[in-house]
């Protein structure tokens, strides 16, 4: 990518790509489980859109980051194993804000682990990482592609 605005355009999309797979993977399983998307009960109504948005704002800054485009711009190889790396972050990132939010609602040291215990071998954990594979995939697929969109008669 070249322009510093394209950039962060880009990623700013595929940020909000993967809030909305986040938002309806876990709609899509919630339906087809029959089960809550938190397991643990104590979780609080604002924890989980909190640490969605907090995963957000860490894919956000990890996409818009010149590293990022530089990274993938080069191999496929490369590309699917930074967009796990994200990926596996991204769910990182949720869980511990998760957790964390846990800690501080009822503040025992004990919750924060295990909320994550809890949640961490649900499907909607794996909704999480294919959200931001997919979307950080799709941006450096993006990436590669030319600069801007341009007509067949435009071409030499």
């Amino acid at each position: 990518m070249r322009g510093r605005g394209l950039r962060y355009g880009r990623s700013a999309f595929a940020t909000v790509l993967f809030v909305a797979l986040v938002v309806a993977g876990w709609g899509f399983v919630s339906l087809l489980t029959e089960t809550d998307v938190v397991a643990d009960r104590d979780v609080g109504p604002i924890a989980v859109p909190v640490s969605v948005a907090v995963a957000a704002a860490a894919v956000l800054l990890a996409l818009a980051a010149p590293r990022w485009s530089r990274l993938t711009t080069g191999r496929v190889g490369a590309l699917l194993g930074s967009s796990l790396v994200l990926a596996l972050g991204a769910v990182a990132v949720q869980l511990a804000t998760l957790g964390i939010l846990q800690f501080v609602a009822t503040g025992r040291p004990t919750a924060l682990l295990l909320v994550i215990a809890v949640q961490a071998p649900t499907p909607y954990t794996w909704v999480v990482i294919g959200a931001a594979f997919v979307s950080a995939a799709g941006l450096g697929l993006l990436a590669a592609g030319p600069s801007r969109a341009s007509w067949p008669w435009e071409k030499d």
